[in-house]
């Protein structure tokens, strides 16, 4: 049965925390550490004829590939995981600190391969954390909060990505220090949430802690459920344009505007500081706004169509003022998107008894355009006409995912 008894405010606020952890977890390391190190590593292995897009492709590709299989599959366990803490509790407590480990030792990576290991890892922590948490919001959170639930998310996202980022800039050129303070903040954010589920686990799964044969052969029969469907088309089309637009994000500045590593280092951590004010406002505008006038759909399209004109922007900029334009509109534009993007979804789940194995699917969204991205992004970038193409392509590919929307009702 889908949960009736609201939450509180605290859990919330815990829930919240917790996500930060996963975007600091995650984008922090790729919008500074992973980029520097792919260079450094380039750099140091001239012999070889690989350069830092190609290193950072191919270290992102791999860490996309563990995020397609994890995400489900932990979302899937999870669903059916015993304990005195609950069914999401141990995976989110699991998932961060194996996260920790990848991230902290990231920096000891001396050659492509033992950066790709080492972010896989990294990788497999976050999305056992991510399904487990996804998993909770649709156990315990009614559909009147959840467009509260996503705002405050929407709102965590850009925070934990620009503190992440602006952290790392402060501390660096000491990369060992900036990656060990990211491992130590994924694992201590989670702290609070994990308080609050001990003190009230939730209810063991009916399934059982098994699965059975034919649920393990149904468990893509989400997939037939139309509007979910769409939903994850949607989903998939429009954070593969929003990924490439971002993959390349520090070259960018360096070899397109022009700016030394450590002006263009101040300028994203500018950017993303933009970024994430834009995303703010929005979450905590659209979030509420979704639920009082029940127009979840409305508020996607109108997010979908703002990212869209953002990408334009950044393929119209030849200088700083217009890029910082292009990250204030997309801020806002994502912000009003997400969080109305996710209680959509949360209402379509196909299952009320399989809601981490369903978001776990439904993430695999985000992971697989995460994969082809770093392919995607190289191919423009590198070989059909730079930075132009690839923001062109990121718009096109934004505007075609409010396609799949047009049929789906709130």
């Amino acid at each position: 049965m889908p949960p009736r008894r609201p939450v509180s405010q605290i859990w919330l606020g815990s829930m919240a925390l917790a996500q930060l952890s996963l975007w600091l977890g995650l984008y922090a390391p790729l919008k500074t550490l992973v980029p520097l190190l792919a260079a450094q590593i380039a750099q140091d292995s001239l012999s070889s004829g690989a350069s830092k897009e190609a290193v950072l492709a191919a270290v992102t590709l791999a860490g996309s590939l563990v995020a397609v299989v994890a995400t489900p599959l932990a979302g899937s366990l999870s669903d059916r995981s015993r304990s005195p803490w609950g069914r999401r509790s141990p995976w989110i407590a699991g998932g961060s600190l194996v996260a920790a480990l990848g991230i902290g030792l990231l920096p000891q990576a001396h050659s492509e391969l033992g950066m790709v290991l080492l972010w896989s890892l990294a990788s497999l922590g976050l999305s056992c954390c991510l399904a487990a948490l996804h998993g909770s919001t649709a156990d315990r959170v009614p559909s009147d909060q959840q467009g509260s639930l996503w705002g405050w998310v929407g709102l965590a996202q850009p925070l934990g990505l620009v503190f992440g980022v602006g952290l790392c800039s402060l501390l660096l050129p000491n990369v060992l220090l900036a990656a060990l303070v990211l491992a130590g903040l994924v694992v201590v954010a989670n702290g609070p949430l994990l308080a609050l589920e001990r003190r009230q686990p939730a209810s063991p799964s009916p399934a059982g802690p098994m699965a059975s044969a034919n649920d393990r052969h149904r468990s893509l029969a989400a997939f037939r459920h139309r509007p979910f469907m769409r939903l994850w088309i949607s989903r998939f089309l429009l954070f593969l344009g929003w990924s490439i637009s971002t993959v390349y994000l520090l070259y960018f500045l360096e070899d397109r505007l022009g700016l030394p590593q450590g002006q263009a280092l101040q300028a994203l951590t500018l950017l993303l500081a933009l970024y994430a004010s834009g995303t703010a406002l929005a979450s905590a505008l659209a979030g509420p706004l979704a639920n009082r006038l029940e127009q979840r759909l409305l508020l996607v399209l109108v997010g979908t169509g703002g990212m869209a004109l953002a990408c334009a922007l950044m393929l119209l900029s030849q200088s700083l003022p217009l890029a910082l334009i292009g990250a204030s509109v997309l801020g806002l534009s994502y912000g009003t998107y997400a969080a109305s993007h996710q209680a959509l979804v949360v209402q379509h789940l196909p299952s009320d008894q399989h809601h981490g194995r369903d978001l776990g699917l439904f993430n695999g969204a985000n992971s697989s355009a995460m994969v082809i991205s770093p392919v995607l992004a190289w191919c423009l970038v590198s070989q059909l006409g730079g930075y132009g193409s690839l923001f062109l392509g990121a718009s096109i590919l934004i505007l075609i995912s409010a396609l799949p929307l047009l049929r789906l009702t709130d």
